[in-house]
């Protein structure tokens, strides 16, 4: 077996989970204008609200520009609104609106769903280590990449 063989599975499902997951968001919120893009910088602000563009990028690892385009569509959809901090005029504070409520409970629904979709046939022990495996994974590939950020 040579090295391309190896640990190929790995990254094959990582990548079919992920396209999947997308098309799961996609299809189940396609009524409310929002998609997997979206999806995840609602539930930030459901979980945190009053969260600055910064601290959602870091958050969930994606670069600025990613945070900003997609919390401009969640404002352009009025899920969202946005307010300046007095002290720091370059700060935007992230709010959910009132128009939200339904989109954040059928996104929190779709969570659910697709957790049980993908874990079908776990046990609950099976489930925690699987989150835990998974967890190392992204932390693992996030300090690779802080580390050799434009070094390639």
């Amino acid at each position: 077996m040579n090295n391309l063989d190896k640990h190929r599975e790995i990254g094959k499902c990582i990548s079919i989970l992920q396209r999947l997951n997308n098309m799961f968001y996609a299809n189940r919120l396609s009524s409310f204008q929002i998609g997997c893009g979206q999806q995840f910088f609602l539930l930030q602000v459901f979980k945190n609200p009053g969260m600055n563009l910064h601290d959602m990028a870091l958050n969930g690892h994606y670069d600025k520009a990613t945070a900003t385009r997609a919390v401009k569509k969640l404002e352009e959809e009025g899920y969202v609104r946005t307010e300046t901090e007095e002290e720091d005029k370059r700060v935007r504070r992230i709010y959910l609106t009132d128009q939200a409520k339904p989109v954040v409970e059928k996104t929190v629904e779709c969570v659910d769903e697709w957790t049980d979709i993908i874990l079908a046939g776990f046990t609950g022990e099976e489930r925690q280590e699987a989150e835990q495996l998974l967890i190392r994974m992204a932390s693992n590939a996030h300090h690779f990449t802080t580390r050799h950020r434009g070094k390639e």
